[in-house]
């Protein structure tokens, strides 16, 4: 295929795309909205669920206070990807979206609060639970919409 007849092939799925955006997300938004919340679920399961499941965090464990301080990372990592797609929930009439987009203001609090308190070296057990449950309220959420959102392995710097 020619250069020019892709670019008039791309020209004419953005004309005829473009006036669809108004009442509903594009495919691509939606990708990347469910990107970012897998990316931070995917930290948050990987480096601190399973760790507090494997009681990592417990005073006695080996290597406790480097993975609490790894936890608390990948949480302020997780609240920055939520943060993202709270940005991306902003200005749009998507049903999806704009559900979704609805319970992660006070998630992304969560996130940062109990990451702050990983990252000083310090221990919340009933944050980290509180955490999870409202992680599985979110995820429950977005399968009943019909948008299952998956772990996204993304490499974190230093971890």
């Amino acid at each position: 295929m020619s250069a020019s007849r892709k670019t008039l092939l791309l020209t004419s799925v953005f004309l005829v795309a473009g006036p669809l955006q108004h009442a509903e997300a594009t495919a691509f938004e939606k990708a990347k909205f469910v990107f970012h919340l897998g990316a931070a679920y995917y930290a948050f399961n990987t480096w601190v669920w399973k760790p507090y499941r494997r009681y990592e965090f417990q005073v006695g464990a080996a290597n406790q206070r480097i993975n609490i301080i790894k936890a608390g990372g990948a949480l302020l990592f997780a609240a920055f990807q939520v943060n993202a797609a709270i940005k991306m929930t902003r200005n749009t009439q998507d049903p999806f979206l704009t559900k979704i987009g609805g319970l992660l203001p006070n998630f992304s609090k969560s996130l940062t609060a109990v990451g702050n308190t990983l990252k000083t070296g310090q221990f919340d057990e009933q944050g980290i639970q509180k955490l999870n449950q409202s992680t599985v309220t979110l995820l429950d959420t977005a399968q009943s919409q019909g948008q299952v959102i998956r772990p996204v392995a993304v490499p974190v710097p230093g971890f």
